[in-house]
């Protein structure tokens, strides 16, 4: 009987939300364009931080201090910051009780301390006008405000009303109700402040998702809460405020859902939070392109704008105050150049006070700040602000986009991130500036084409397959990068080699490009595909002799297989991206370049730590953008189609670029 009745609510809340969407389609459907708001307008980049206050952290709401807030807002804003997020905590906006009878079901819903609802949406409203108070202060600072509704998820535990403890938030029908109820609200009341640029889902919200949540509960959940917001407010954007987003299309929270319900997407890129990351010092390439790369990926998979809406080092007793600061400057001028459109810091100010958790249950989170206890700046807050300064310093105010010269192509039918983030850095090691692209998807023109490796049979659809196959015949230049699992029909027809066996056995191999024949590429592959010769032009034999990369004719283009992952192998070892001698697994890369004739107005030479990228101006010329990854000096030849213009930042000749550890240079090209 009881299985019925949850049955009948479920069908209930489902018929009650499509009623609800028809009612207010009018409202929802008037999306504002993201890039309208000038917080998000391409070319800009903002910073700031996350915000909690270092007198009480996730208490700040209940155990309000004005003073110290506002002496702390005025730190900030001393030193360049211009944008916070910040965490109405849910269990203190809308602190609902209740009586609950013997099945678990509330009769009816009360206040803390079980007094009566001060209101029919059950929020305090003490709260709201510490909240407003806030954002007056933020006004008066020039501090502009990414408000993360829902907060019920912060540092690794939940914040939710007292009656749904016990409960899935993102799919009980009674906590959906109240949570919609609170989003109403609360935008209501709200919506009239200018300190408020935009709306967020609130903080990292799939994670409040409970064992055998779908992705259809939480389509449904940000759909709901999503329409709340906007039957509100139409004219701000919603941010996704989602962690660790999948290209994978049956994931619970893939990328492109959160694209079509989000009208800005972001990324939380912790090194050891996310796969295949964190395996070098921080102000490493690995390190410091992460951002980069899995922003752009959900950027070009998502087709909307994205930003580093978390960025942290996880406290000195991780890494220290000067390579944090070398490798978030790195990685801002990586960020900037490719047009994402800001970055948040992990957080304001240290905690090293607070005796509760989760400072104590989690204690790199009391050292976090870009401010230590006294208010004084960090050097990661100092570089975030020489960063704007030097921004503010330039001639022009937007940076135009950055040409890309190749597209990487990742699997929708599993997780792409690791193959595809791999890819990323063969790229920028060999001079290219790529984008991202999903298989299963119409692919963007382009000259060149990167098809990552995969871990399944089931990876590469026939579609996706073809529509591979149809770019190189239409011209372009198609680089698969193969493993032993991945099964491409027609192979022999389209790419001119023939597969002799595959195997669930592990293998290595080990060969050289004609071009750089001392240096060894060793590549371990989970699974064996073995090659044998078809009509395909060998460009690199195994030392067993096998074909390890190969170039065939199709249509006006060329297929070239590389029979090896180095993709995964370039993110599971930690001698690619770092030291003096790294794997050369980019070779092959510099190699596809030169073969598609992709090219820009700056060639580097054989410099694997540097990564450029080119931006075309208004009046012809091209602002040049260079980033040493490296924690150590580098000098990198380089050959200029045009004449070197004016240099803003950096030691720049028509032949060479010196750069200092972690730094960049900043040129004009005309």
């Amino acid at each position: 009987m009881r299985a019925c009745a949850m049955l009948a609510v479920s069908c209930l809340f489902a018929v009650v939300s499509g009623a609800a969407y028809a009612e207010n389609a009018g409202v929802c459907s008037a999306r504002p364009d993201a890039t309208a708001c000038d917080l998000f307008e391409s070319g800009g980049f903002f910073v700031g931080c996350n915000y909690w206050a270092k007198h009480a952290g996730v208490y700040m709401w209940s155990q309000w201090r004005p003073d110290v807030v506002d002496a702390e807002l005025a730190a900030l804003a001393k030193h360049g910051v211009t944008v916070m997020r910040v965490f109405p905590l849910w269990s203190d906006f809308q602190p609902l009780t209740g009586d609950c009878n013997a099945g678990g079901v509330y009769r009816s819903f009360r206040f803390r301390d079980n007094r009566p609802l001060p209101n029919p949406d059950g929020v305090d409203p003490v709260m709201m006008d510490r909240f407003r108070q806030f954002c007056d202060m933020a006004a008066k600072r020039k501090i502009r405000l990414i408000v993360g509704i829902v907060t019920g998820w912060m540092s690794g535990r939940q914040f939710v009303p007292a009656v749904f403890e016990e409960k899935n938030v993102l799919t009980d029908p009674a906590a959906v109700m109240w949570q919609t109820r609170f989003v109403k609200h609360f935008v209501r009341a709200t919506k009239d402040h200018p300190a408020i640029a935009a709306w967020d889902y609130g903080n990292e919200c799939n994670c409040l998702a409970t064992a055998g949540t779908r992705q259809a509960d939480l389509y449904n959940w940000m759909d709901h809460v999503g329409m709340a917001i906007r039957s509100e407010d139409a004219t701000r954007p919603i941010v996704s405020g989602m962690h660790g987003l999948s290209t994978r299309e049956d994931d619970v929270a893939p990328i492109r859902l959160n694209a079509e319900l989000s009208d800005v997407l972001c990324t939380h890129p912790y090194q050891f939070y996310v796969r295949g990351c964190g395996k070098e010092a921080f102000n490493t390439m690995r390190t410091e392109l992460h951002p980069t790369a899995e922003s752009l990926l959900y950027r070009d998979l998502g087709g909307k704008p994205c930003f580093v809406e978390e960025l942290g080092n996880l406290g000195t007793s991780t890494v220290s105050d000067e390579r944090t600061a070398a490798g978030l400057r790195a990685a801002m001028f990586s960020m900037w150049a490719n047009d994402l459109k800001g970055c948040l810091w992990w957080c304001n100010a240290d905690q090293e006070g607070l005796d509760f958790p989760p400072y104590t249950l989690t204690p790199c989170e009391r050292e976090l700040g870009m401010l230590r206890q006294d208010l004084t700046p960090k050097p990661v807050m100092l570089e975030m602000q020489a960063f704007q300064s030097f921004r503010a310093s330039l001639p022009f105010r937007k940076l135009p986009a950055a040409r890309t010269d190749a597209v990487i192509v990742v699997p929708e039918k599993e997780a792409g991130w690791v193959s595809g983030f791999g890819a990323y850095l063969l790229c920028r090691q060999a001079g290219l500036n790529p984008s991202f692209a999903g298989a299963e998807h119409d692919l963007p023109e382009s000259k060149l084409y990167v098809v990552v490796s995969a871990e399944a049979d089931t990876a590469y659809t026939f579609p996706a397959q073809k529509r591979l196959y149809a770019k190189a015949n239409e011209g372009a230049t198609v680089l698969l990068l193969y493993s032993g699992s991945m099964r491409f029909t027609l192979l022999r027809e389209h790419a001119g080699v023939k597969i002799d066996y595959c195997s669930l056995s592990p293998c290595e191999r080990t060969f050289a490009l004609p071009r750089a024949p001392d240096r060894k590429l060793t590549v371990a592959d989970a699974t064996t595909c073995r090659l044998l010769d078809g009509e395909a032009e060998v460009l690199a034999r195994t030392t067993e002799g096998e074909p390890a990369f190969t170039r065939f004719a199709c249509g006006k283009g060329q297929i070239l297989v590389c029979n090896a992952p180095i993709d995964r192998q370039t993110v599971a070892r930690s001698d690619t991206v770092t030291g003096p001698a790294i794997r050369p697994y980019y070779l092959v890369l510099r190699e596809t370049a030169r073969l598609a004739d992709v090219h820009g107005v700056v060639a580097k030479g054989d410099c694997p730590y540097v990564g450029l990228t080119e931006h075309p101006m208004g009046d012809g010329s091209t602002v040049v953008v260079a980033i040493n990854f490296e924690p150590r000096a580098v000098t990198c030849p380089i050959s200029v189609a045009g004449g070197l213009g004016r240099v803003w930042r950096g030691d720049v000749t028509a032949d060479r670029i010196v750069l200092p550890p972690n730094e960049a240079a900043v040129w004009e090209v005309r």
